[in-house]
């Protein structure tokens, strides 16, 4: 007779020594590659603006009129200083799968997935402030939409193209969605001013929700009578996917449109020049900078970032906004 194993006081081996972690997906940050930056910022800032007056007169005679000004005024990136604060004690892991990863000797200064998380955090980071950049608000804000004043704090005064009195005769209404998104794409390129929509950088933003309901507007002819459902069925692809797969660039237009984690949820078309928009920063490169030591004092692992950010528009009535 064979024997047979006794396995009833043991439990059932399950392999968790696959140690490349998993990470949930994200957006990530990509606003603030179409801002115009603003370095050297440690605080409130300002933009500096510049107008000229031109006065034409009749040059038929010989005499010199001086007519016309320059005219100097300012608006505010109120920048914030921000930091990030974490700290691990590597023993914790010890109870854990991780044991055998861990240095030999009771001695750890260091994580054994410490470049990985370190990776992470920097995508997660800009993943966080992509939100900020637009929803940020410094004095009602919550968590981390507290940090600084993002876009979207001025839009009061932005122009607003869901009116009733433009070409379109109706607002539109409830949300925004695969019936009325290229109508709201529509009115930013209809109802902005005119100096704006003809600068080279001029570009929509909406959420990657919002752009997917385009997408598929535009490939299924929905949305009423388009503009640019009819340029695209007359004009071919208007795929930029070799560029970025949340980019498109609409036939017989300048404008490109533009999938953003940070509109993502909102019912909010947005359109503007990129040289009209800014990112103040004392240095580009601070939000991806990690500082990581091992703090003898405490025995715990620490890591920290630090940055300053802040939003600013140089002439808000040069934005034009969708907002339901």
């Amino acid at each position: 007779m064979p024997l047979d194993f006794t396995t009833g006081s043991i439990q059932a081996y399950i392999d968790e020594q696959n140690f490349e972690l998993a990470t949930a997906a994200l957006i990530g940050g990509r606003t603030a590659g179409f801002l115009t930056p603003q370095v050297g910022v440690k605080g409130e800032t300002k933009i500096n603006k510049m107008d000229v007056d031109v006065v034409m007169q009749d040059g038929s005679g010989c005499s010199f009129a001086q007519n016309g000004d320059i005219t100097f005024t300012q608006e505010t990136i109120d920048a914030k200083q921000v930091k990030i604060n974490m700290e691990f004690c590597p023993k914790d892991l010890n109870a854990y799968y991780w044991r055998t990863q861990m240095p030999a000797g009771t001695h750890q200064e260091s994580l054994p997935f410490e470049a990985q998380f370190a990776n992470y955090l920097v995508a997660k980071v800009q993943d966080e402030l992509e939100k900020v950049i637009w929803q940020g608000d410094a004095t009602s804000g919550s968590g981390n939409l507290a940090m600084f004043d993002g876009l979207l704090i001025d839009a009061a005064n932005f122009t607003d193209c869901n009116g009733t009195s433009g070409s379109f005769g109706s607002a539109l209404s409830g949300s925004i969605n695969v019936g009325n998104v290229l109508e709201a794409v529509e009115r930013i390129y209809v109802e902005s001013p005119s100096a704006a929509v003809a600068q080279d950088d001029f570009r929509v933003y909406l959420g990657v929700d919002k752009f997917r309901a385009l997408v598929s507007a535009i490939m299924n002819g929905q949305g009423g009578p388009s503009l640019f459902a009819t340029n695209l069925a007359t004009n071919g692809s208007v795929d930029r996917a070799d560029v970025d797969p949340l980019r498109i660039i609409l036939p017989g237009t300048n404008m490109e449109i533009v999938g953003v984690g940070g509109l993502d949820g909102l019912d909010k078309v947005i359109g503007f020049s990129s040289n009209n928009a800014y990112l103040g920063v004392d240095l580009s490169a601070d939000s991806t900078n990690i500082e990581s030591w091992y703090s003898q004092d405490d025995r715990k692992f620490r890591v920290a970032m630090e940055f300053t950010m802040g939003t600013g528009i140089a002439y808000k009535s040069e934005v034009g906004k969708v907002i339901i």
